[in-house]
């Protein structure tokens, strides 16, 4: 299956950076889904969020959130989680 939503490779996030990004499904509708990835070293995990606001990730209200381990696999699955999620959409 084709990626449907653009994220940075592991390397990048194991450096300690956070990425955000958004994926427009129906811009006649406004359905989009919003994501934010960061990792947390000191507790080796990865924080995936996403939501459906039209808004920041801080003043966002529906944010759904998962932890994957801090490693590629870890990644593969938040991955995995948000395009599940953007295709549920």
């Amino acid at each position: 299956m084709e990626r449907q939503l653009e994220l940075q490779k592991f390397h990048y996030f194991d450096e300690g950076n956070t990425y955000a990004g958004q994926k427009t499904k129906d811009p006649e509708k406004g359905v989009l889904l919003r994501y934010l990835v960061t990792p947390d070293k000191d507790a080796a995990l990865l924080r995936a969020y996403c939501w459906t606001e039209d808004l920041c990730f801080d003043r966002a209200q529906n944010k759904e959130g998962r932890e994957y381990p801090l490693t590629q696999e870890g990644l593969d699955k938040a991955v995995e989680w948000l395009e599940g999620e953007y295709a549920s959409l």
